[in-house]
């Protein structure tokens, strides 16, 4: 271990070490510099594994969120659309129910006004005969 060489890291490099990790290391180590060299860190392997842990989780919640946000939404529009029936039925129920009405008060009015005519008629009718009664009595 002749050729070991350690790096003392500045505050800003050990902040991107920490912000990229999770973990803190003051220093690296570079071993066998002529050889072939192998840049490492107090438990490297572990602190990759770490992080490729940590990022994959990270965007299995992003994605569960994802998942949740979209369904959430399509939920609000469902019912969305599903009040938009029913309000829609709702007027038309009601359209339907003042047209019938509607209907009705006329054919009211129009036997109202067929009766009074009727009536009209029996009352000239009456007056006419007893016109001619007394007419014939003379």
């Amino acid at each position: 271990m002749g050729n070991e060489v350690k790096i003392k890291l500045t505050d800003a490099q050990k902040a991107k070490i920490r912000q990229a990790t999770g973990q803190n290391h003051s220093e690296v180590r570079v071993e066998n510099i002529f050889a072939s060299p192998t840049v490492s860190a107090p438990a490297a392997s572990s602190s990759l594994k770490a992080t490729r842990a940590m990022r994959a989780a990270k965007s299995m919640r992003a994605a569960k969120s994802m998942r949740a946000a979209k369904s959430m939404r399509a939920a609000k529009s469902m019912r969305a659309a599903k009040s938009m029936k029913a309000a829609k039925s709702m007027r038309a129920a009601k359209s339907m129910k003042a047209a019938k009405s509607m209907r009705a008060a006329k054919s009211m009015r129009a036997a109202k006004s067929m009766r009074a005519a009727k009536s009209m008629r029996a009352a000239k009718a009456m007056r006419a005969a007893k016109a001619m009664r007394a007419a014939k009595a003379l």
